[in-house]
């Protein structure tokens, strides 16, 4: 009942072929929602879209990098059907250089996480038609949370998508809903990174006393975008097994 109003509507995935996006699509086509999947890997969005062909689902997947807000237009008008639904999951996370003279990362953190998740946002609000309420997912971090003191430039831009989505949440209001999620650490190979250098005391904060599985996020994103969030709006849901409480 929940998911009716996704039957036959686009949901937009940026990230659509990454560890959580897979996942979020897979469960997308169990209730015959359709898809504009972007990603910046063609052989992942090959993969996916060969495991998901026979199903009800219409998908259209294209590989980009969301350069800039016309882009983003040109994208959104690829949508295979009536637009429901943007979750945002495309980003870099990348550690900060020592010379911090170089705004090399910090430029990338802005542009690949803030700048095009603003862009993608404003081309759907644009292209969505006020005859249904649509529902946009943002994606934060834990290190929005906490502060990461290696990944200085990814915790900012993480943290201002936080406060992108109260903007844009009233701004977009009644006709759609925007809500954030802040994942912690999730078995995507993203914080493989972070997990060879510090397991066990990353570990060790977490309640839960494990890590994250991608479709423990992806279930949340699912919530988000139905109809049972229908009064959900400008919120951020932490998914990261208590790390924030503990």
């Amino acid at each position: 009942m929940y998911f009716d109003s996704l039957k036959g509507k686009t949901v937009v995935i940026t990230g659509g072929a990454g560890g959580i996006g897979m996942p979020l699509a897979r469960s997308l086509a169990k209730v015959d929602a359709d898809m504009l999947i972007l990603d910046w890997d063609q052989e992942r969005l090959d993969r996916l879209t060969a495991e998901l062909s026979g199903q009800k689902s219409q998908i259209v997947a294209l590989k980009t990098d969301l350069a800039d807000f016309s882009s983003c237009k040109s994208l959104i008008a690829q949508s295979p059907s009536e637009l429901i639904g943007l979750v945002h999951l495309a980003g870099v996370f990348e550690p900060d250089f020592e010379n911090h003279g170089d705004y090399t990362v910090w430029d990338r953190a802005i542009d690949h996480n803030l700048k095009n998740a603003r862009d993608m946002c404003l081309a759907f609000a644009q292209a969505t038609p006020k005859s249904h309420i649509s529902r946009v997912v943002l994606t934060s971090s834990l290190a929005a949370n906490r502060g990461s003191f290696d990944h200085y430039s990814y915790t900012t831009a993480k943290a201002g998508l936080i406060g992108l989505t109260r903007a844009f949440s009233r701004r977009f209001a009644p006709s759609m809903t925007v809500n954030c999620i802040a994942p912690g650490i999730i078995l995507t190979g993203m914080p493989d990174r972070v997990l060879a250098d510090r397991r066990e005391k990353v570990m060790a904060e977490i309640p839960l006393k494990r890590f994250g599985e991608p479709e423990e996020v992806a279930s949340v994103i699912m919530f988000l975008i139905s109809d049972a969030a229908s009064y959900v709006s400008g919120q951020l849901l932490n998914i990261d097994g208590g790390t924030i409480n503990g």
